[in-house]
């Protein structure tokens, strides 16, 4: 597992995300749009089916069902001072019980405050976004952001592929007909709520009605970097409904 997981470092995503993990992922659940989504998750599992441990890492998009998929097995940890290697580590950036970003445990956990990881969709350092990043990263992290993990019951010797799990694909809210920059109905907050864990919106920003100002930037800098300006605009505040699925994909698939 972490032969292959290391194999993928420094591998840099494509234009709107776009991964070979995604593509993997994509073909084995039958739906393109997971070619483009946001793929920590995929990272993991891929890398899981590639070294014959699909049965046991799983095969999944969207953490949180990741984390119930080992629970239901017995597999949930919380206990970080336990971490091994290949242990599958979830993330809660926003301190709201919810995992939002997976890794691969590195090495064991030692007296300290960190734990070494690999994990795809995340940042070369703390700068970027740690969970929308642009590529494949060994990272040093916080053991206090850990939810929990899942330790798979791994085979003392695997190679190629295994029988996949049945993944659980995650389905965007309807897009809101009418929102618009300086509208209040409909309400904003949603699409706040989205933005702000994509790391587009600052975690500070009061929730409003109002599609105002930071929502604008946000969204203008979210339509930016996936290429979803309107032809012809080098700045676009609005969200239509493609950067809705999109957006929302990345923040909770």
């Amino acid at each position: 597992m972490l032969a292959e997981a290391r194999k993928w470092k420094g591998y840099k995503e494509g234009a709107s995300n776009h991964t070979r993990f995604g593509e993997w992922y994509a073909t084995l659940v039958k739906d393109k749009s997971f070619a483009y989504a946001a793929w920590c998750d995929e990272y993991v599992s891929y890398c899981g089916y590639a070294s014959g441990n699909a049965d046991v890492v799983g095969q999944f998009a969207y953490c949180p069902s990741h984390v119930n998929w080992f629970k239901k097995r017995g597999q949930w940890h919380k206990a970080t001072e336990t971490i091994e290697p290949g242990d599958i580590l979830f993330f809660d950036w926003n301190d709201d019980g919810i995992a939002d970003h997976v890794e691969i445990a590195t090495a064991a956990s030692a007296p300290g405050a960190t734990i070494a990881t690999i994990g795809g969709n995340t940042s070369a350092g703390t700068a970027g976004s740690q969970s929308n990043g642009d590529g494949v990263y060994e990272r040093t992290r916080y053991r206090s952001d850990i939810l929990g993990f899942g330790r798979p019951a791994y085979k003392a010797s695997s190679t190629g592929g295994s029988k996949p799990t049945t993944p659980e694909t995650y389905k965007p809210p309807t897009f809101p007909k009418g929102l618009a920059p300086n509208k209040s109905t409909p309400s904003a907050k949603t699409l706040q709520k989205a933005l702000k864990a994509t790391g587009w919106m600052g975690k500070d920003v009061e929730l409003s009605d109002n599609y105002g100002p930071r929502t604008q930037k946000g969204v203008a800098g979210f339509n930016a970097k996936h290429g979803l300006n309107d032809k012809g605009k080098t700045y676009d505040p609005a969200i239509g409904p493609r950067g809705w699925a999109l957006l929302f994909t990345l923040a909770y698939g």
